[in-house]
């Protein structure tokens, strides 16, 4: 049986036994039959929320009726707190009136209108902590796992629905909390469960709680919850419509705080504006602003990119920007948080693969005199039991000491970005350097990633969407747009790929000679070396040169990868069976998981490897030694073993090798058409050693491989032979060569004619 037999014998019977080892397994009864997976309810909690937030206020206000002692005690006696005036303290029943407004009333922006100048979220406010329950993208549909898109909308802000809701829930973004102006060391916050604790028995904490007091809904002068507002043109700002909802509650350290909500249309953020007051006294404190968090995890069973926390900040007039994965913030110590204190926080989030949520201070500081931070401190909210990487993370940033008094309010602004990754959405930001390839262990690649790989592949794109609109289509396809740049990379490297097709078949034809060197100078591994490089010299071929164009594509490679990582354009592209260009093909579902691979067929990945296979064997040179035969082995497997590695990768990634491959086999079958070389002979002694014949010996040299005549080339050689054995042809023959002998002569000479000297002037 021949090695590609074996070869082909072994992927078949390893692919079998994987697939069906669990399978038997189960029918044995050695494994328990996995649960049944749950619906993908990622972003499909609108009614779910609903009935939580109803709940939620139908429970509000039974308490407030009941009026329980354990928060009246916590109100009435808050530790350490300055000798209070009669005008201070609110009576409990005056408190207890708040309006529980419905959660309806507390939603900004629509989900129907998908046009740019429209709204682009729904922004879904929580009056407990006046923060933010849900943030839905109209722009984008959420992750989806399958072969169907749902269309839900993409969910950029909000608690993790996998998460337990209620009680054991962190608060909503952009919670506020008040402490003291001066504090000594770190303030962690206070988890869910100590939260609970301290306002059920009315203990002292070290905040003021504002993220789990109701807030009050102030209302406009014609009752309305959400207030439309118009934005006239001002500088680089364009005129818009929006909508605002105000929140306000009374600190128990007699500040009043003011929260509001704007929304503008057309715009992929929204404005925070916090408003101090103290109208009787001067106080001072500082508040902690929960940044947005709960971002969704994009392709969670084959993504490498799960959540990850960012801080951007300002130093010398520009931007520094550092990240940290959700391990280690997980991995962190209470001693030592991933956290940023140096320089002015310029924004601070988290991001995913594609999108980004983020908290920036506006105006944006420039220096240590207008910062407003003391502190940007990354924390862990929920810690995933499977994968610590998986888990989910926020940020809180701590004020400096502020001070308010009568007539003295203070105001800080930020702008919350929530969306994709790009530098036209991240420019009012400030946060340009998110959208940059960051994640780039190649040298230039994510600088090709940046400047050639997106814009060439934004040109071809246009190619497709230019010929769809001949045909009366409205889109173009990135599928098509991914093989038409690869035939654009691979012409750019034509003449790489041609010197390396060309010095490939040259070694080729050199392999019989150095065998033969290998041979004869077997016992000798100097002069074997040396004759080879020699060989090598007076052919000129290098059989490093061949690997050039391998090393140039490399980076390529990974940049045209970094593109499919980070273009949100690419997410969700169809592309023949494919639904999502940038995750794996997802041929069918498999019937049970697999350890590593998960639970799709992806057919692109054995393809591509089935290709590499094919086009190895067909240009490979033939092993001299069994060193050689060795390595050819090992690189067959080798590629089986990359199949595994690269099960999971994007199939528009998978598209790319597949015409990058299919391209090199059509160069390397073509060119020695139309390139012809002449035959390779031997070294200078024809493997011999000087001293062993004279130049020009009648040892004989290894001739060069040629390729086997025809059926009709061999037809036509029977035939001569046959007429060689007639007399008459050979008569005719040793005539016709007698005479052609006799006009050389005549023509040279002669040998024995006398040499005619030129006279003398």
């Amino acid at each position: 049986m021949s090695n590609e037999r074996r070869l082909f014998l072994f992927v078949v019977l390893t692919f079998a036994w994987v697939l069906g080892f669990p399978v038997i397994a189960q029918k044995l009864g050695w494994v328990r039959t996995p649960p049944a997976a749950k619906k993908p309810a990622a972003h499909a909690r609108n009614d779910a929320t609903e009935k939580h937030d109803a709940e939620k206020h139908d429970a509000e206000k039974s308490k407030a009726a009941e009026k329980p002692e354990a928060v009246a005690d916590a109100k009435a006696e808050p530790a350490k707190r300055e000798a209070a005036e009669p005008a201070e303290a609110k009576p409990e029943a005056e408190k207890a009136e708040i309006e529980l407004v419905p959660a309806d009333e507390l939603t900004m922006g629509t989900l129907a209108d998908k046009s740019p100048g429209d709204y682009h979220f729904q922004i879904r406010l929580d009056q407990k902590g006046a923060g933010v329950a849900s943030v839905l993208s109209s722009r984008y549909d959420a992750d989806f796992e399958g072969r169907v898109n749902p269309h839900l909308p993409m969910r950029l802000i909000g608690r993790d629905p996998n998460l337990p809701a209620g009680a054991g829930a962190w608060p909503p973004s952009l919670a506020l909390t008040l402490g003291a102006a001066e504090r000594v060391g770190r303030v962690a916050p206070m988890r869910p469960t100590e939260r609970l604790l301290a306002a059920a028995n009315g203990a002292p904490t070290s905040e003021d709680l504002l993220d789990v007091e109701v807030w009050e809904v102030v209302r406009d002068d014609q009752g309305r919850v959400v207030r439309p507002l118009t934005r006239a043109a001002k500088g680089d700002v364009a005129a818009a419509e929006g909508q605002e909802v105000v929140f306000r509650a009374e600190a128990d350290n007699g500040v009043t705080v003011v929260k509001t909500y704007r929304l503008w249309r057309g715009e992929d953020g929204f404005d925070l504006a916090l408003r101090f007051e103290s109208p009787d006294r001067e106080r001072s404190f500082s508040f902690n602003l929960m940044a947005p968090h709960g971002i969704p995890i994009e392709g969670e069973w084959y993504t490498t990119t799960y959540r990850e926390v960012f801080f951007g900040t300002a130093a010398k007039g520009s931007t520094t920007l550092t990240t940290h994965t959700a391990s280690e913030i997980a991995k962190a110590s209470a001693d030592k948080p991933v956290e940023s204190t140096v320089e002015p926080l310029k924004f601070t989030g988290v991001e995913n693969q594609y999108f980004a949520i983020l908290l920036a201070p506006f105006p944006p500081p420039h220096d240590s005199e207008d910062r407003i931070d003391r502190e940007a401190q990354a924390f862990l909210l929920e810690r995933d039991p499977r994968d610590v990487n998986k888990s989910d993370v926020g940020v809180r940033v701590h004020s400096r000491p502020i001070t308010v008094g009568p007539n003295v309010p203070r105001e800080f602004d930020f702008k919350i970005f929530a969306g994709v990754k790009t530098e036209e959405a991240l420019a009012p930001y400030g946060a340009e350097e998110l959208a940059v390839y960051r994640k780039g262990i190649i040298p230039f690649a994510p600088t090709i990633a940046r400047y050639f790989i997106t814009p060439v592949l934004t040109f071809t794109y246009g190619v497709t969407k230019s010929v769809a609109a001949v045909f009366g289509g409205a889109r173009g396809n990135y599928g098509l747009a991914i093989i038409l740049l690869t035939l654009i990379v691979k012409l750019l490297m034509f003449p790489l790929g041609r010197k390396q097709a060309l010095m490939a078949q040259r070694m080729q034809h050199l392999q019989p000679h150095l065998k033969a060197l290998q041979e004869k100078y077997k016992d000798d591994k100097e002069k074997l070396t040396k004759e080879t490089f020699a060989l090598y010299k007076k052919h000129n071929a290098n059989p490093v040169s061949g690997c050039l164009p391998a090393l140039v594509q490399i980076p390529i490679f990974v940049g045209l990868w970094q593109a499919l990582n980070s273009s949100v354009v690419l997410r969700q592209a169809p592309f023949l069976w494919i639904k999502d260009l940038a995750a794996p093909d997802m041929l069918f579902r498999l019937p049970f998981d697999l350890p590593f691979l998960g639970h799709w067929f992806n057919v692109l990945p054995i393809v591509v490897v089935g290709v590499m296979i094919f086009q190895t064997h067909l240009f490979s040179p033939p092993a001299t030694t069994p060193e050689m035969e060795m390595q050819q082995k090992m690189m067959k497997y080798m590629m089986v073993f990359m199949a595994v590695m690269f099960y999971k990768v994007p199939s528009g990634l998978g598209l790319y090798f597949i015409v990058s491959s299919v391209w090199s086999i059509g160069e390397r079958l073509l060119l020695p058409k139309i390139v012809h070389e002449h035959p390779v002979e031997g070294g200078e002694d024809d493997g011999k050693d000087k001293g062993d014949k004279p130049r020009g010996g009648s040892g004989p040299s290894p001739a060069a491989p040629t390729k086997p005549p025809g059926g009709i080339a061999q037809f036509w050689t029977r035939v001569l032979e046959e007429a060689k054995k007639d007399p008459t042809y050979r008569k005719m023959t040793d005539e016709r060569d007698g005479a052609q002998s006799d006009k050389k002569r005549d023509r040279d000479g002669g040998p024995d004619r006398p040499r005619v000297r030129p006279k003398r002037k």
